[in-house]
């Protein structure tokens, strides 16, 4: 029986062809996966875009920097600061700065373990600016910038 020569050599690029559109096909959809809880808490925590409320004691204050230090303990994203406050666990410390130069003389009064509440918010070079402070043993909200 005669074999058709014509048939069997087109056999193999078809064959080759065909292997290769499986193998380099489109690749499956990888399912992805929820952030983790604590990737996306610490995000939210740390994100102070807007006007955020923080809570907590005097560490340090470096005037030289000028950076204030606190053990950090509650943030609020209320807008109004009278509620929405959640306690921020473990040994939180952050470090702030002072809205301009000037409000540094402001925070000459804040003692190590001065209870305080701080309104801040992330300026254009991505540091926490201190827009309002209090002691917790004052009234409410002494802005940095009224002198």
């Amino acid at each position: 029986m005669r074999k058709n020569r014509d048939s069997r050599g087109l056999a193999g690029p078809y064959l080759l062809v065909a292997v290769l559109l499986v193998v380099l096909g489109p690749a499956p959809a990888v399912a992805q996966t929820e952030p983790h809880p604590l990737d996306t808490f610490l995000t939210d925590i740390l994100n102070f875009t807007k006007p955020t409320g923080i809570r907590g004691t005097v560490r340090y204050i470096d005037f030289d920097g000028p950076v204030l230090w606190l053990n950090w303990h509650q943030r609020s994203g209320d807008p109004s600061f009278e509620m929405g406050w959640h306690p921020v666990p473990g040994e939180a410390m952050l470090a702030v700065h002072p809205h301009d130069l000037d409000s540094i003389v402001d925070l000459r009064t804040l003692r190590k373990g001065t209870a305080v509440e701080l309104i801040i918010q992330l300026d254009s070079e991505g540091k926490r600016r201190i827009l309002s402070f209090r002691s917790m043993s004052q009234p409410r909200d002494v802005p940095l910038s009224a002198r």
